[in-house]
């Protein structure tokens, strides 16, 4: 960008991820002037071909995210022939013998989401935002300074350009670069653990279902593709992840074979190998003056569920529901309201995850007798179990 007088703009949203795409997609739509900052130079991103290989990075995308994103034009832009959806669920865990089995046809429900490469999302929503006339995507320029005044904020980017806006929203992920500029307080901690992600070809095929052991050492998940390979997200203690990623390939497809029970056969190839580190935070202030934190800039889980993209579009699923295009986005009594309404669902669903992964790998033999126990009821009571698809499919974005 070559010009350095200030721009206004109704809403500045920073972070050009899945969350905050979709937050300007949304304000957009409701006639809001919107400008949208993203430190990654994204000028090159492109959906994939139909047959280049998946990125190791995806998401299972709830019902009702899928229902947020047909609202934004962005569901029908996506290659179907790359979305893969899950009709079942199967759960159980290591020591035990008990497991829980769930059918969307429990509800007459097509699915139980959708898994999509977070690539192919972030092209779609960027394809979508590009056509809008009230957009401005500025990327590859990251925040330098924010300043929040008495009825505005504004920014400047290391290239030297100032924007200003009525509202600020950070959705720049874990190390928001805005809540550090604001020094908002964050509860966080580590979980020692790092989730291992491979993409594998296996000798059954994935049956359209998405698997999940909980082992002591962390959980596992295969999660079907559209190509009928799995993505495996594989969470392991540090020490454990750190020999599973020294492994050769065979060594390795041994290794997560047994670890899956073998429940859909040999593993027979994998891609190339990652890792990251897990941890979980939340923000203790979401609204700071004229600045809003949604998604990973507020809230952080372990993905041993799957959810954490969910929840940052419910965050914006709630926006869309409290904003009236008559109104101002900015208008604080709405967007405290959010505040409140989104901080106390998604801190406990940050505990629930955590208390999970935690119940879950402990070896004590009487927590295997009561974690059997437990998924034995849930299996044989097919209310118990319609209640959760139900709050599933209507509650998890």
């Amino acid at each position: 960008m070559n010009g350095r007088a200030q721009r206004a703009f109704d809403v500045l949203v920073v972070g050009a991820g899945p969350v905050g795409a979709a937050a300007a997609l949304m304000l957009a739509r409701k006639q809001w002037r919107v400008a949208v900052v993203e430190r990654q130079d994204l000028t090159q991103l492109r959906a994939p071909r139909e047959d280049a290989s998946y990125d190791l990075r995806v998401s299972a995308i709830s019902p009702a995210s899928r229902a947020l994103l047909a609202r934004l034009g962005v569901w029908a832009a996506l290659p179907s022939e790359r979305v893969c959806p899950y009709r079942e669920m199967r759960v159980w865990h290591q020591g035990g013998r008990a497991e829980m089995h769930f059918d969307s046809a429990l509800l007459a429900a097509p699915d139980l989401g959708s898994i999509v490469e977070n690539r192919l999302l972030q092209s779609a929503m960027l394809r979508q935002l590009s056509a809008l006339p009230g957009v401005e995507l500025i990327t590859g320029s990251a925040l330098a300074a924010l300043e929040r005044q008495e009825e505005r904020v504004r920014l400047t980017t290391v290239d030297g350009e100032t924007l200003s806006a009525r509202l600020l929203i950070a959705a720049d992920g874990r190390g928001s670069a805005v809540r550090e500029a604001l020094d908002l307080p964050v509860l966080s901690g580590a979980y020692r653990q790092r989730a291992i992600v491979v993409n594998v070809d296996t000798e059954r095929p994935h049956r359209h279902t998405a698997w999940q052991r909980f082992l002591q050492t962390g959980p596992l998940a295969f999660l079907p593709l559209a190509n009928g390979q799995s993505s495996i997200v594989w969470s392991a203690d540090e020490p454990r992840a750190d020999e599973l990623m020294a492994l050769d390939d065979d060594a390795f497809r041994q290794a997560l074979g047994a670890a899956f029970e073998h429940r859909l056969g040999a593993v027979t190839g994998c891609s190339e190998r990652a890792a990251f580190e897990l941890s979980w935070h939340a923000a203790e202030r979401w609204l700071d003056h004229r600045v809003l934190l949604i998604g990973d800039a507020a809230h952080g889980v372990h993905p041993l569920a799957g959810q954490g993209v969910n929840l940052g579009f419910g965050d914006v699923a709630l926006l869309d529901a409290l904003l009236d295009a008559g109104e101002g986005p900015w208008q604080r009594r709405q967007l405290r309201r959010f505040e409140r309404q989104r901080k106390a669902e998604t801190f406990a669903a940050t505990q629930l995850f955590s208390a999970l992964k935690w119940v879950y790998g402990q070896p004590h033999p009487a927590l295997a007798l009561l974690r059997d126990a437990g998924m034995a009821l849930v299996d044989r009571q097919t209310l118990i179990k319609r209640w959760i698809v139900d709050n599933a499919l209507r509650n998890l974005a």
